[in-house]
């Protein structure tokens, strides 16, 4: 008889102090025996997508200010799995690599758009909000006849759709951060800065019912992610993609869907610096950057915005690169 034991460790952001997280002070000092420039890793396939990964070092979280775009799908790529969805699904996230590699961020996902959540959602309901997901790695174990084997399985998270003070939509800013309040783990926060001014989302924010129109910072349970804030090396991204269902892991599929200009307004990375978290640029000096799979396919651009604190536009347009 096989037993399967599942242990999810997470834990409630209330029971651990996250302050040293909170109002990190900018570091411009020379950093000593600072790991150098890290090299490009290959691309991913399955999706069109804006990397910047950092270099392998003692950082513990990583921090940025973003405006959110709007997708527009691909009518053409509509149904093809018959479960009445699009084909390409945006995403902007960040995420963390030690011993075992974590992601958390934003996608975009199931919404309701009146405010009524006693309705039930599926695969055809609208796509209109931004809504948080937290995808760590946790151990299985199988014990069969007294012989006991383990592996790494996938935990893939989202809000509960019908809490509406978690939707974020484009025209919002947000500060993402995700960080490790104590070892082998990681949290996500999400903070808002200035809610979209965008009229059609502003209508559609006013049918919630929620605080001053306004939807709520955001922190996610405290996951396990093995090695971070171990003192031990690791390394930070922050992606914008156009993730593709039943395509990991393959060939991109030419798709004439939409990202809108996002922009990151600055971006750091942290460390612990004489026993005190702080943060610093998240430039190109500290990352490799990677535009897959084909560089036309992103707008990368830069004015107006200061390089120095790892600010950018990107725009993700694959069609453009099908020439």
């Amino acid at each position: 008889m096989s037993l399967a034991v599942k242990v999810i460790p997470i834990l409630d952001s209330r029971a651990v102090d996250i302050t040293r997280f909170e109002n990190v002070k900018v570091y411009d000092e020379k950093i000593e025996n600072e790991a150098p420039k890290p090299f490009t890793p290959p691309c991913f396939l399955g999706a069109w997508y804006r990397k910047f990964v950092s270099s392998n070092d003692l950082w513990i979280g990583i921090e940025g200010v973003i405006e959110l775009g709007e997708f527009t799908p691909d009518k053409s790529r509509f149904n093809l799995d018959g479960r009445g969805r699009f084909m390409d699904n945006p995403s902007i996230y960040m995420g963390g690599k030690a011993a075992l590699e974590s992601d958390c961020g934003l996608n975009l996902n199931l919404s309701y758009f009146d405010g009524d959540t006693s309705k039930k959602l599926d695969y055809s309901s609208p796509k209109l909000a931004w809504r948080p997901f937290w995808r760590y790695i946790f151990n299985e174990a199988d014990d069969i006849e007294g012989n006991v084997t383990r592996r790494n399985v996938n935990s893939w998270n989202v809000t509960d759709p019908t809490n509406l003070q978690f939707y974020y939509f484009p025209g919002d800013v947000i500060r993402m951060s995700v960080y490790s309040p104590l070892p082998d783990y990681l949290q996500l926060r999400i903070e808002v800065i200035e809610p979209s001014k965008i009229e059609k989302y502003m209508t559609i924010r006013k049918k919630y019912n929620i605080k001053n129109d306004r939807p709520a910072d955001f922190y996610s349970p405290i996951f396990h992610s093995k090695g971070h804030g171990c003192n031990q090396k690791a390394e930070f991204k922050r992606v914008n993609s156009i993730d593709q269902y039943g395509n990991e892991g393959y060939k991109a599929a030419m798709t004439n869907a939409t990202v809108s200009k996002s922009t990151w307004s600055e971006v750091y990375l942290y460390r612990e610096i004489n026993g005190e978290v702080v943060k610093v640029p998240f430039t190109e000096s500290r990352a490799s950057s990677m535009i897959c799979p084909n560089e036309l396919a992103i707008t990368v651009s830069h004015d107006g915005l200061n390089k120095e604190l790892g600010a950018e536009y990107i725009e993700i347009h694959p069609a453009k690169s099908n020439v």
